[in-house]
């Protein structure tokens, strides 16, 4: 199937969420693109998701609201009465995608059954549905230039000759979830980031109401400091982040839109592997203290436990020092 004169190939990527997994599969897009030209792709996305990428170009989309699971469930059979695709990329574990599976059809279908996601990161795992229609290469292209909105960055009078650092404190809400790095500690580095270098931070980030004033409460604001939280939508995020010399933050989807843009990163690493969700092919910046996690807290080197195992442990983070992260900051600036 890997062959560029085929162009009659229809091809359903099913990947609902979440952001920071939206933002892998557009390489895949690129690379269906590059070597199968002409084919004929329909992406089935979430509905907050697809704002972000909703100006691919040469995409149709299938947008399903999981707060109208049922309703999205209906269309969807209405649409897969034309016929089943050719390939279906299942390319999600999660009770919405088995039912969205059980309606879309493929006459070939592939699973994450079918390939091997041990010691891979996460968007390896993804080129591997690839192998599986015989497409062995990778076009690592983000399509970027269709996601920046420039009236946007007019609109809220940020000076593109400023220097920024956009930070994104927070991580999804999902319990045990002890991504997320002490909010006092970023006041700090915005201070720092001030006083040293002469350099802006942006705050972003889409969290609940009582979180971001918990966050508002622990980080005082000042005229080197722009909160953004909870104000831009997707694309308006990924537009301020285009303009930011780099990024500091725990894993999460505003990370993964960093790494798109190619922004050093300083990612903050501890409850979970970055080598499985930190930005792909730019961990030169990051922070990894995941070993010293697992040993400290589970008994066990990291090598030693289940690829992708978590830290559950509010403490973990504690393991990032703000001497770790200013270290990196000066590593960044003498570029």
């Amino acid at each position: 199937m890997n062959s560029k004169n085929n162009t009659s190939i229809s091809i359903c990527i099913l990947r609902l969420s979440s952001i920071g997994d939206i933002t892998h599969i557009i390489p895949i897009i690129s690379t269906l693109q590059k070597y199968m030209i002409n084919c004929d792709i329909t992406w089935i996305i979430g509905k907050t998701e697809y704002e972000l990428v909703k100006n691919l170009i040469g995409i149709n989309f299938i947008v399903m609201d999981k707060n109208k699971t049922l309703d999205s469930l209906v269309g969807m059979h209405r649409f897969s009465k034309s016929g089943p695709f050719d390939i279906v990329l299942h390319m999600q574990k999660s009770l919405r995608s088995k039912l969205v599976g059980r309606v879309i059809k493929g006459k070939i279908n592939v699973t994450f059954n079918d390939i091997d996601t041990d010691n891979f990161h996460v968007m390896d795992s993804f080129f591997s549905f690839l192998k599986k229609i015989d497409i062995n290469e990778k076009v690592l292209d983000w399509q970027t230039d269709s996601m920046i909105e420039e009236n946007y960055i007019e609109k809220i009078n940020l000076d593109k000759s400023t220097s920024y650092v956009a930070i994104n404190p927070f991580t999804s809400e999902r319990i045990n979830n002890y991504r997320e790095w002490n909010y006092d500690n970023y006041g700090t580095i915005a201070e720092y980031l001030s006083n040293e270098y002469s350099i802006k931070t942006i705050f972003l980030g889409k969290v609940s109401k009582e979180k971001e004033v918990f966050f508002n409460e622990h980080v005082n604001a000042n005229s080197n400091i722009i909160n953004l939280i909870n104000k831009t939508s997707l694309i308006e995020m990924f537009s301020v982040l285009s303009i930011c010399k780099f990024y500091i933050g725990p894993d999460s989807g505003a990370l993964h839109m960093a790494n798109m843009l190619e922004l050093p990163i300083i990612g903050l690493y501890a409850t979970s592997n970055p080598l499985r969700t930190g930005p792909y092919s730019n961990q030169k910046y990051i922070i990894n203290k995941y070993n010293e996690a697992t040993l400290k807290f589970i008994n066990k080197e990291s090598t030693n436990l289940k690829w992708g195992e978590r830290v559950r442990d509010k403490k973990a983070m504690k393991l990032i020092s703000l001497s770790d992260v200013k270290s990196k900051i000066k590593e960044i600036i003498k570029i």
